[in-house]
């Protein structure tokens, strides 16, 4: 009966001793998380994690540009639709309204190429909620400019007159 006795006390010294190494474990990765979230010491802040995106987002610079009008492909020469259309490029380059400015000329013919090549119903399909043609017109400037200066073509006007 002895032995069961002293069986019984190792047996909870044991369960005691997993317990407190277990809580200080815890207790470490606790202290670590804490640590790494709350007290980094390169940032003053854990909200500043999250007012540099915002405040990196707030840099993107708009370019609109003037309306474009131009025949699109129809299926017979007097079935050309016209398309009056206006477009808000958008860069994350502090320098790109002066980079398209100075080249609008290219802009401009890299927009009416990839408008022209298209049919009046090519223009208004869709993927993922927009128009397909935005990406269309973004690799098309972007590659006339020799360089990834667009982020997103918004279509702010379009009127297609068949």
């Amino acid at each position: 009966m002895a032995q069961n006795e002293e069986k019984g006390k190792n047996k909870k010294a044991t369960k005691v001793a997993i317990a407190i190494v277990l809580a200080v474990v815890v207790l470490v990765v606790g202290m670590g998380i804490g640590i790494t979230v709350f007290g980094s010491p390169n940032e003053e802040s854990f909200l500043s994690r999250f007012t540099e995106k915002a405040e990196a987002e707030a840099s993107e610079i708009s370019i609109p540009l003037e309306e474009f009008l131009v025949n699109v492909n129809g299926d017979t020469s007097r079935s050309q639709a016209i398309v009056r259309m206006q477009l808000t490029l958008t860069s994350l380059d502090e320098d790109a309204a002066e980079l398209i400015t100075e080249d609008i000329a290219k802009v401009r013919d890299a927009v009416i190429h990839v408008i022209s090549s298209q049919s009046a119903d090519s223009i208004l399909e869709e993927t993922d909620g927009e128009f397909s043609i935005k990406d269309k017109i973004r690799e098309r400037i972007n590659q006339s400019l020799s360089e990834e200066l667009i982020e997103d073509v918004f279509v702010t006007d379009i009127l297609i007159q068949r």
